[in-house]
């Protein structure tokens, strides 16, 4: 099965056994990779050059896709990955989460696949054609959907097999990073801050519940962080829930004046900090998707 027909079908199984025992990630400015071995995680990293990934749904992404194949092959040799299936990571701007509401939803696989298709026909960035588009059902009328340009794949499709290895199972990270940090399961926003993205996302009882990525020209500000910080305040309080050091915000790659005023602005919520954040998508990855 190729790995486009493998990320609209196997979406749908992320919660189900198997997860492979290894995921790589593939991001701006770095390659990382992690193995699950007899519940611990290894994992590690390598840089990139600036202008070998820029993330987008509707451009290429891989500038030298020889150079990021090699530096891929070094962490699957570290690892013993090579020759095996695993997971890919792809960033947040390649392929992209959005959660849909409904009044009902569908029995059928197809059928959710349709409507999630029509929902998102106008704000689609690629042809409907090329869509590869994936639906995970959250409850009766929720769902959590997955989608990507076939072409932006095929990249680190390729990328990935030239390294020594094939994927059974394409994520953005920031979806995989949801499953790193048993706090992530409820009630914590992350904030994850990528070379030209920030994503926020957060659960509640072990589901996604809202998740954003913001193409960004310089490092994400409050301003940036902001909506999505009052949003999960008021998702808290709605649940009957006061805001107190209960809650939490956890940071992954954010400078340190961004940390600052999040202190100062949500003193409501425990800041922690995601480390090694450059790991965060591949420890998610081995892991499943919620522990």
């Amino acid at each position: 099965m190729s790995l486009l027909a493998d990320f609209r079908t196997r979406f749908d199984e992320l919660t189900a056994p198997p997860t492979p025992a290894i995921a790589v990630e593939i991001a701006p400015g770095r390659v990382a990779a992690a193995r699950l071995e007899s519940g611990n995680v290894r994992a590690a990293s390598k840089p990139l050059p600036a202008a070998a990934v820029a993330a987008s749904a509707v451009k290429p992404n891989l500038d030298d896709s020889k150079s990021i194949a090699a530096q891929l092959r070094l962490l699957l040799e570290s690892l013993g990955g090579l020759g095996t299936e695993l997971t890919l990571l792809v960033p947040d701007l390649t392929a992209r989460v959005s959660v849909l509401d409904f009044d009902t939803l569908p029995a059928r696989a197809d059928e959710l696949q349709a409507l999630a298709q029509f929902r998102l026909r106008k704000s689609l960035p690629f042809a409907d054609e090329q869509t590869v588009l994936s639906c995970q059902r959250l409850s009766p009328t929720r769902l959590l959907v997955a989608f990507a340009d076939r072409a932006r794949l095929d990249e680190y499709e390729d990328c990935l097999d030239a390294a020594g290895a094939h994927a059974t199972l394409v994520l953005p990270s920031g979806l995989a990073c949801l499953a790193a940090l048993p706090a992530l399961h409820h009630g914590a926003l992350l904030l994850r801050a990528e070379r030209g993205c920030l994503t926020s996302a957060f659960c509640w009882n072990g589901q996604v519940e809202f998740f954003r990525a913001l193409e960004l020209a310089t490092p994400a500000t409050f301003e940036d962080a902001f909506p999505s910080v009052a949003f999960f305040r008021d998702r808290v309080e709605s649940a009957g829930s006061p805001a107190d050091s209960t809650w939490r915000i956890v940071a992954s790659g954010l400078h340190a004046e961004l940390e600052s005023r999040l202190a100062q602005e949500a003193p409501w919520a425990a800041l922690q900090r995601a480390e090694p954040s450059d790991n965060l998508a591949v420890t998610g990855a081995v892991r499943g998707r919620f522990l």
